[in-house]
Order: C-alpha cells, then sequence, then structure tokens
C-alpha cells in the first residue's frame, strides 16, 4: 500500500486540527474581552488545557505532511507551493508563540492575583491577542485557498497577502461589549 493516502488523511486531519484550535481561541478571546471581572474572565484563560500542544503539533503536521505531499505529485518548482510551505512557519510560529508567551504571564498574573483586578483585566484585552489570532487565521484561510487555487508566483502572494489585509482590518477594528444592558428608553 502506498504513503499518499494515509499521508493526506493525516494532513487534512491537521487542518482541522488547526481549525479547531483557531475556533476554540477566538472564541476565548471573545469572552475574555467581554469579561468585566475576575470571575468571568477565569474560564477563558485556559479553556483547554494543552492547547498549544495541539496548535504546535497540527501546524507541524501540516508542514511535514504537505512537503511530502508536493514531492509526491510533482509541485515542488510551482511557486504557489513555495509560498504555501513558507507561510506557516513564516506567519504561524511566531504570532503562535507571541500569543503563548503573553498568556503565560496572564495565567501567572491571575494565579498569583499580582496586580489589580483593572491591570489583569487590561491584559486580557491586548491588542496583541486580536492581532495574533488574525494573522494565523489568515495564514491558514490564505494557505487553504492557496492549496485550492494553486496560481502562479503573484497570484499566490496576492492571496496571502489579501488574507492578511482582510483580517489584520477586521482585526484592527475595535469589538463592542455585548451583553452589556440595554438602557430602557423613556
Amino acid at each position: 500500500m502506498h504513503a499518499y493516502p494515509s499521508i493526506l488523511i493525516i494532513h487534512i486531519t491537521a487542518a482541522f486540527v488547526l481549525c479547531s484550535v483557531l475556533s476554540v481561541e477566538a472564541l476565548s478571546l471573545i469572552h475574555l474581552r467581554r469579561a468585566s471581572t475576575i470571575e468571568e474572565a477565569q474560564p477563558w484563560i485556559e479553556p483547554v488545557p494543552r492547547l498549544r500542544l495541539f496548535a504546535v503539533g497540527s501546524v507541524l503536521s501540516i508542514q511535514f505532511s504537505g512537503i511530502y505531499l508536493i514531492y509526491r505529485t510533482s509541485s515542488f518548482g510551482q511557486m504557489w507551493a513555495v509560498v504555501a510551505m513558507a507561510t506557516f512557519p513564516l506567519l504561524m510560529a511566531p504570532f503562535g508563540n507571541m500569543t503563548a508567551r503573553h498568556m503565560r504571564a496572564v495565567r501567572q498574573a491571575f494565579q498569583s492575583k499580582g496586580g489589580s483586578e483593572t491591570e489583569l483585566l487590561r491584559m486580557l484585552r491586548a491588542r496583541l491577542l486580536k492581532l495574533s489570532l488574525g494573522i494565523r487565521i489568515a495564514a491558514f484561510l490564505g494557505t487553504f485557498v492557496l492549496v485550492s487555487a494553486k496560481p502562479g508566483l503573484w497570484g499566490a502572494v496576492g492571496i496571502v497577502a489579501s488574507s492578511l489585509a482582510i483580517l489584520l482590518a477586521i482585526s484592527s477594528t475595535p469589538w463592542r461589549r455585548i451583553g452589556s444592558p440595554a438602557v430602557p428608553k423613556g
């Protein structure tokens, strides 16, 4: 039996896992930014234990299985493959690492109760978290479209750049506080 079908299943499963990780992180960030007290924020600081291991494992699986799949389909010389293989390590790893370091500091501050409640909540609303998540989602979606469309160099760069531009624009818009009690008219 050839390894190609098994590697393809691993690649697709890893993509689903990464999509799930990014979704959990987005949901967590929404709840953290809405929290008005430490008690409201606490369950969302680490909603899934060891989520980072799933993220790192899925990114590595996607990268290595992707190299194999590109090799097997003789796509190494095609520019979409080069851009796809460069996008993940250049965008996922550094921004995922920045988020992990920030959240580790947040968890330590919450455990030690170091700082005022306002200061702790401000740490949870850091723009870095929203920006980092937006860039990683853009890298994921841009690579997905890139692998599906298989364009030339400028098309590949354009797809990734467009994904980044759209998600950076979305990430830079302020989130309103949903769930605030409405002021009665009258």
